[in-house]
């Protein structure tokens, strides 16, 4: 079984900042899609609930984007509203965890999977 990590961030975005939620979510899709270990990337919008869907092919490429997230992009991605939940999915590691935590995350452990 893969030992790769997917996540899912939910952000209730604070009211006025949709035009500033969009411009990072370029910035961060053109940056996240340089980074070796990233499967795939995505940010969808509902009204005001933006998602996230992140899925890395290891722990170590989830820390290495982690990293990089907190490094370049995290004040910005934290004053656009309030992270409500974020939901991960596999077997991340205590380092992954440690990080993860800080969005109040919920763990669900891999039974099977499949991707191509």
């Amino acid at each position: 079984m893969s030992n790769g990590i997917l996540y899912l961030v939910e952000l209730e975005v604070s009211e006025g900042k949709e035009e500033a939620l969009r411009e990072l979510a370029k910035e961060m899709v053109e940056s996240t899609a340089k980074e070796l270990g990233t499967l795939n990337y995505h940010w969808a919008l509902n009204g005001n609930i933006c998602h996230t869907i992140e899925h890395y092919e290891s722990n170590q490429a989830t820390a290495d984007h982690l990293a990089h997230f907190n490094e370049n992009f995290a004040d910005r991605f934290m004053a656009l509203g309030t992270v409500t939940s974020c939901t991960v999915y596999g077997e991340p590691n205590e380092e992954v965890k440690n990080i993860l935590d800080g969005f109040g995350s919920k763990y669900f452990s891999t039974i099977e999977t499949y991707s191509r």
